[in-house]
């Protein structure tokens, strides 16, 4: 079958998955061609496991910050309205590539372009990702959050209208409709230690609060962060800003906790390693929101609202690890069988 694959680069959880279906679409011999869409380049690690599969890069549509650890919903219209005719633009472009690869199928994990009704309409499209579940009408959505759920919703519409089905997961098993996380080979292969560092992973200089008093506190503990593009001026000796992202996988699988938004890929690798979980989300962004109470209510970690020493004052839930690992373990072939059982013949 000739596919045709769109993945958000913004996310590396996204990235991810792609690469725990690729050794699957490669050993039943399909023909895979990769949109890659978002602000940043995929890293390393990324495109050396695509080697031999031919992709294309866009740029895609940008989140602005606000500074203090949360999303500016003004900054982020504005540069929507700005980048708008350049994505059109690539919706014609992306038009003519998939109609010159003439697939029998398109996967898109919120993907604006291969997700858009504009690009490859006659083509029928499957849509993957933790998405989908948040957005169902039928779990529980916290009160209070209305504005937030309706931007999501918007920017849904944007990006997955033009989806025949959609495939949501979650890294807890909701109900039968809901599948498990797919995990990439690399994160399977490891065996998890504690080397007692504290591993923390978000971009926002404004959550890095609580985790700067802790270190203080903490001197002979080794604190690792990711996601910043330069290290921050004024932070203890013993924080160390890592800028290369094909570490991170091992020192994820060597922390003793992790810390890091609440987005859904490093939340189901850091639980699978075993790790104790701690979670500050995005100010104004809903599924990271919806997120962190899903993980207080599982028992799987807790949400730091300001003092991080007493979000990692937990015991690691030893008896729902047990329950979820095989569960993820079959993420990646239970996806990939609803993907194929989805195409009509």
């Amino acid at each position: 079958m000739r596919i045709v694959y769109g993945v958000q680069s913004t996310g590396k959880g996204h990235l991810s998955r792609l690469l725990g279906l690729l050794p699957l679409f490669r050993r039943d011999g399909h023909e895979l061609f990769i949109l890659v869409t978002g602000r940043w380049d995929p890293p390393q690690y990324f495109l050396d496991a695509i080697s031999g599969v031919p992709y294309r890069r866009f740029q895609g549509l940008p989140m602005v910050a606000d500074g203090t650890g949360g999303i500016s919903k003004r900054g982020t219209v504005k540069a929507f309205a700005t980048r708008w005719p350049g994505l059109f633009n690539s919706f014609g472009k992306a038009h003519r590539l998939i109609s010159a690869f003439d697939p029998d199928l398109i996967v898109s994990d919120f993907d604006p372009l291969t997700g858009s009704p504009f690009v490859a309409p006659g083509v029928f499209k499957v849509g993957i990702g933790n998405y989908f579940t948040p957005a169902r009408a039928d779990v529980d959505h916290p009160t209070g959050l209305w504005r937030d759920r309706f931007n999501v919703r918007v920017v849904d519409k944007l990006v997955t209208s033009g989806l025949d089905v959609r495939f949501g997961c979650h890294f807890y098993p909701l109900d039968d409709a809901c599948l498990p996380p797919i995990l990439r080979p690399e994160t399977l292969a490891i065996v998890p230690e504690d080397r007692g560092h504290l591993l923390v992973y978000h971009a926002f200089p404004g959550l890095l609060g609580p985790v700067v008093a802790y270190a203080e506190r903490h001197p002979s503990t080794p604190v690792i962060v990711y996601g910043h593009r330069a290290r921050a001026r004024g932070l203890p000796n013993n924080v160390r800003f890592e800028l290369d992202p094909n570490r991170f996988l091992g020192d994820l699988a060597g922390c003793g906790a992790f810390v890091g938004t609440a987005g859904f890929q490093s939340i189901v690798e850091a639980f699978y390693f075993g790790k104790k979980l701690v979670v500050q989300p995005i100010e104004g962004h809903y599924e990271q929101k919806w997120n962190a109470i899903e993980v207080e209510k599982r028992n799987m970690g807790r949400w730091c609202h300001d003092d991080l020493e007493a979000a990692l004052d937990q015991t690691f839930n030893q008896a729902l690890h047990a329950e979820l690992v095989p569960w993820y373990q079959s993420g990646a072939e239970r996806h990939y069988e609803q993907i194929l059982r989805a195409v009509p013949r």
